[in-house]
């Protein structure tokens, strides 16, 4: 039921065995990379602290250099020193930003090729002594091994980066379609069973039930095509479900779903939420004869979201494993929000079960968020039943 997604372009990470004979002979790769595939693998400007430890390794040698063949030389050996360490600095930068730069490849050729031009033709005016030749000769085998630790070291740390990033997206894709496939089929049978009873059985119930499975599927059959969902839409395809399960199960069920308007647009993987509310219905509510509630809320506390699905069913099981929905949730989570996403389970404070979410806010999130929009969610509140309209 779910169109087809094309997977994410593979990339192969450099070789860990054989002979790379450009490396042997200090030639450089190959391979040029894209604005967007930089863009992914080096997402943030180098830190702080990295400019720091750069600029104090370059400082201890250069100084050492000048002090020991620059001290009673002429004014030239100090300056072209400098000269030196700027252009390798700024090469060096180069490389650090982008590796398959061309300035950082002509610089990795020209500047010890320049160094060496401009050192001889001092050498043979005069102006130069054999200490101050030794000296530059030496800056410029320094720079050029480290131009070429840096650019190499660069290229492959960006190359293994785009390979890890290509398989977390197929994993992604994986447990996305897992998800698909867990979700719809069993809840689709047995709701098209009901709805096929009622209509043979000419019962009233069975225009809601159309209805609310209608407005169901047009809000869920989009969603899975997409690695990420909006918080708006994934409430609005948990409301669809249980309108559609309350239109099954009658007056069993109460539910509320409540949204801080400021999260409508978090981004949460497809179906997250609905496999919560499914598991928090088929598990805790349907069970009993006298049904329960279903809440799901979203609000901001202590600069995270925090997504709850809580229902008074019949709880936790002491020692029943965990199902495959809530497997699949965990590892999607983990995948898409990284380790500061959670997912815990309890037991609720009026009994039944209560899953909650904690999210990273997004940047343009948590720049837009007030501590004063941030809100404590509430440990139990009143159930609303909603009819499907």
């Amino acid at each position: 039921m779910t169109p087809p997604r094309t997977p994410p372009a593979s990339v192969t990470p450099p070789a860990a065995s054989g002979i790379d004979w450009r490396t042997v002979f200090m030639l450089l790769p190959q391979r040029r990379f894209t604005a967007e595939e930089l863009r992914r693998a080096i997402p943030g400007p180098m830190s702080l602290s990295m400019k720091l430890s750069i600029a104090f390794n370059l400082a201890v040698p250069t100084v050492a250099l000048m002090v020991a063949f620059g001290k009673e030389g002429p004014w030239i050996v100090p300056v072209a020193m400098l000269v030196f360490v700027a252009l390798f600095t700024w090469v060096g930068l180069r490389a650090w930003v982008d590796p398959s730069a061309p300035a950082a490849r002509r610089g990795y050729w020209l500047v010890p090729l320049g160094s060496g031009f401009i050192a001889g033709w001092l050498v043979k005016t005069g102006e130069l002594p054999r200490t101050g030749t030794v000296a530059l000769a030496m800056l410029a085998l320094i720079g050029s091994l480290g131009l070429w630790f840096v650019i190499v070291h660069r290229h492959q740390y960006v190359q293994m980066r785009l390979a890890e990033l290509a398989e977390r997206e197929r994993a992604v894709e994986m447990a996305r379609r897992l998800a698909a496939a867990q979700l719809e089929p069993h809840f689709l049978f047995n709701t098209l069973a009901s709805l096929q009873h009622w209509v043979g059985t000419g019962d009233a119930r069975a225009a809601p039930l159309l209805e609310a499975l209608t407005g169901y599927l047009r809000a869920t059959l989009p969603m899975f095509t997409r690695p990420t969902l909006a918080l708006a839409d994934e409430a609005e395809a948990v409301r669809r479900y249980l309108q559609v399960m309350q239109a099954r199960l009658g007056a069993r069920l109460r539910w509320e779903v409540r949204i801080d308007p400021a999260l409508q647009a978090l981004p949460v993987p497809p179906g997250l939420l609905l496999t919560l509310v499914e598991n928090a219905v088929e598990h805790g509510i349907e069970p009993q004869i006298g049904g329960g509630e279903v809440h799901l809320h979203a609000a901001v506390q202590d600069g995270v979201a925090v997504l709850v699905v809580e229902d008074t069913g019949a709880g936790l099981a002491g020692n029943a494993p965990e199902g495959l929905g809530l497997t699949n949730a965990r590892e999607r989570l983990a995948l898409t929000h990284g380790p500061a996403a959670r997912l815990a389970l309890a037991a609720g404070p009026a009994g039944g079960c209560r899953a909650e979410l904690r999210l990273p806010l997004p940047p343009p999130l948590s720049s837009a968020i007030s501590p004063a929009l941030s809100s404590a969610l509430p440990t139990a509140v009143p159930a609303k039943e909603e009819l499907p309209s």
